[in-house]
């Protein structure tokens, strides 16, 4: 039966939570780019105050209202989630700097003797990008603003404001060339982001694998095992939690050498991923022990699974398993359920522990039930007796 390794994440980490963090990064962007646009409506009220700009009072106010809410619009949009719906948009990074270019070429055409000082900004604005935009979205989102540049100096001119058109044509040029260079390096910077990424989830992934069988380790399997019966308790349900750990593996290891031992414990992983349903896990407990989780399952239905599983690794051809006291490399496992055998991590475990140690002690190639050491050893394919003078 195929199967693939669970993962449950811990609950201070689930997607809703990441995705709820991400939306406040968003929104604080857009509220950090409103303070750039109001910084440049003061600038302009303050130039209007001391004659520097012709634009009257009423001019700036309705430029104020209209940033107000544009800004306001765009805040919302991540607030609500709707930016999930805006496609080619995943950073939400897009539309807000073309509604701040929108408003950038408003501010131009009502205060123009402030397009050079507004036209700067456009700079800062593409700062925004840094890490997440690359060299194509900086050079098209700077050849739209400088046609909006080009734009504002062609309505001013028709409208007799003193300008020359192939002056404003050379800004517009010296702009683009310096967003080409800009777009080489924002594209660098994304590539950067993306390898610090790739390796953040490598280190990640590292530090919750073990490196031998690639199961989930030890780590892993504790966070899992807390979340599984974290859920369970608020919500209801049940699970059970098996250790197995390899008969005789010692005498294994020292007859064929580590390097056999680590291709058997390779194997034997991967007997267990394969004979485990699809949403069970299975970890490296430590050494030869293998941890499982087998969710929404009480003992009625893990007990069948580890009895496959253990009639698996006993029929597995494991190179010269015939060296072993048994003749074949088999494992023992112990199985606990939450909750008849306990609330907690610390009990479940200790639970699933303490019938291990009946299943080695009662022979070993066999699988104990936690609550039932009394009624004898819950499965295995010999008398206790045999395997005890083997």
């Amino acid at each position: 039966m195929p199967t693939e390794t669970a993962v449950h994440p811990n609950p201070d980490t689930e997607p809703g939570l990441r995705t709820d963090r991400k939306q406040e990064i968003k929104a604080r962007g857009v509220a950090l780019a409103t303070g750039g646009l109001a910084t440049a409506l003061l600038l302009m009220l303050a130039m209007r105050v001391l004659g520097l700009t012709e634009i009257g009072y009423p001019e700036w106010l309705w430029a104020a209202v209209g940033t107000g809410i544009v800004q306001g619009v765009l805040l919302v949009v991540p607030l609500r989630g709707l930016d999930r719906r805006i496609p080619g948009d995943p950073h939400y990074l897009y539309t807000p700097l073309v509604g701040a270019m929108v408003l950038l070429v408003l501010y131009m055409y009502l205060a123009p003797e402030m397009r050079f000082i507004i036209l700067l900004g456009w700079f800062v604005a593409l700062l925004f990008m840094a890490g997440l935009g690359g060299f194509r979205a900086v050079v098209t989102l700077s050849a739209v603003m400088t046609a909006g540049y080009l734009g504002v100096g062609w309505l001013l001119d028709r409208q007799g404001y003193p300008l020359s058109m192939t002056f404003e044509a050379g800004v517009a040029g010296s702009v683009l060339v310096i967003s080409v260079y800009a777009g080489v390096v924002f594209e660098r910077l994304r590539a950067e982001r993306r390898e610090m990424r790739d390796l953040r989830l490598r280190l990640a992934d590292m530090a919750l694998t073990d490196p031998l069988t690639q199961l989930p380790n030890r780590r892993h399997f504790e966070e899992v095992l807390r979340a599984e019966l974290d859920r369970v308790n608020r919500y209801g349900g049940k699970c059970s939690v098996a250790i197995a750990d390899v008969d005789f593996f010692k005498h294994y290891n020292d007859k064929l050498g580590h390097l056999a031992g680590d291709r058997a414990l390779r194997e034997l992983a991967d007997v267990m991923r394969r004979e485990l349903r699809l949403h069970d896990m299975v970890a490296r407990f430590g050494g030869e022990e293998f941890s499982m989780i087998m969710i929404n399952a009480g003992k009625d239905e893990s007990l069948p699974i580890l009895e496959r599983i253990r009639a698996e690794v006993e029929e597995h051809p494991f190179r010269q398993r015939d060296i072993q006291p048994t003749g074949r490399l088999t494992i023992s496992a112990g199985l606990a359920a939450f909750p008849e055998d306990g609330t907690t991590y610390e009990q479940i475990l200790g639970e699933a522990d303490e019938a291990l140690y009946e299943a080695k002690h009662g022979g070993r190639n066999q699988v104990c039930v936690a609550g039932e050491s009394e009624d004898g050893p819950a499965s295995g394919s010999e008398p206790p007796e045999e395997q005890a003078s083997a």
